[in-house]
């Protein structure tokens, strides 16, 4: 695993200097592109007592990268994670999957049903080897080819077995938090609940709460 280093607040200013930003918070800056393709990611601890000081955000973002390349689940690979000297915050210097966010291939129309099965055996995948990422949502799984992979992977705890059926249920919630971004995919949602449905470590009928999840998701 990578150790934390020091980054000055002067040497933080020049690499954002050169940087470009691309995602913001009320904070401020939040992740930037750095000239040679790399990303910066900024932590910032919100309150001074509570448990990022003893595990930081950037070293627990790391270590969640480097456990899901231990699984075998494609994610960003953390170059460099840094202290900010004289500030509780911390920055990791990742690079990126490539790739685009399902988000994306949502919106311009050019999923078919061959991916999103694929994208079911990929939640399925995921679940059975015991990762709960609460964040899963189209934004943070990215989609190369017929390949599926994860980022933005801070709010993730493993298992050393295969999620429960309250965790699954809740990925499930979260994947259609946002309704309209499926609202006119009916049938590329019965594809990803089809692929789910084939490599989910289930019997067919303990799976009765996914079709009410799609339910509710199309009727909002």
């Amino acid at each position: 695993m990578l150790s934390i280093r020091p980054l000055s607040r002067q040497s933080l200013a020049e690499l954002m200097a050169k940087a470009t930003i691309i995602e913001t918070d009320k904070y401020g800056p939040k992740v930037a592109v750095l000239p040679d393709g790399t990303y910066l990611k900024y932590f910032r601890r919100k309150r001074f007592f509570n448990r990022e000081l003893l595990a930081p955000a950037a070293v627990k973002f790391a270590r969640n990268a480097y456990q899901l390349t231990q699984l075998g689940i494609p994610t960003l690979e953390v170059r460099s994670l840094h202290r900010i000297i004289g500030e509780p915050h911390t920055v990791a210097i990742y690079q990126p999957l490539p790739g685009q966010t399902l988000r994306e291939i949502l919106a311009s129309n050019a999923a078919d049903a061959n991916l999103m099965y694929r994208l079911g055996v990929f939640l399925a995948r995921v679940q059975r080897r015991g990762i709960y990422f609460r964040s899963i949502h189209p934004g943070n799984i990215i989609v190369d080819g017929m390949e599926f992979g994860l980022i933005d992977i801070l709010d993730m705890r493993f298992r050393s077995w295969s999620l429960s059926r309250w965790a699954r249920r809740r990925n499930w919630r979260h994947l259609f938090r946002y309704p309209e971004e499926w609202s006119n995919h009916s049938d590329l949602i019965e594809a990803v609940v089809s692929g789910y449905s084939d490599s989910a470590d289930l019997p067919l009928r303990e799976l009765n709460w996914l079709d009410r999840i799609v339910r509710a998701a199309l009727s909002t």
